[in-house]
């Protein structure tokens, strides 16, 4: 037996939209029919986890490494800022001055010698 199936020109949004305004009945249904919906899902959540899990891991890294004492906000941070206006800027901000400091080649950096007992300027 052969089923025709018609296709309607429909925007991701429309079916967003339509999914948002199911019966949680359906949605079941729907994810029986589409199980990629819930595998995906579950890796993302999975990704997101993990993330949180090293950025905690890291956490705690660079606390133990200062003696569990934080760093205060007028400690230089990068860039010219101090941790607190680096605190400050807004996530789309910060995100674009990672992006640039990113772009810079660790090879490129100067590389100075310094004394063992050296202690950072402040």
């Amino acid at each position: 037996m052969e089923t025709n199936v018609f296709t309607l020109p429909v925007s991701l949004e429309q079916v967003a939209a339509l999914i948002k305004r199911m019966h949680p009945q359906d949605r079941q249904r729907l994810l029986a029919m589409v199980p990629e919906l819930i595998a995906e899902a579950i890796k993302q959540k999975k990704l997101l986890d993990d993330a949180d899990q090293t950025v905690e891991q890291l956490k705690q890294d660079l606390l133990a490494e200062l003696s569990e004492q934080p760093l205060s906000s007028n400690e230089p941070f990068l860039g010219g800022l101090t941790l607190g206006q680096y605190l400050e800027l807004p996530e789309m901000e910060r995100a674009k001055l990672w992006d640039e400091w990113s772009e810079v080649a660790l090879e490129d950096i100067e590389e100075v010698e310094v004394r063992p007992d050296a202690l950072p300027a402040r």
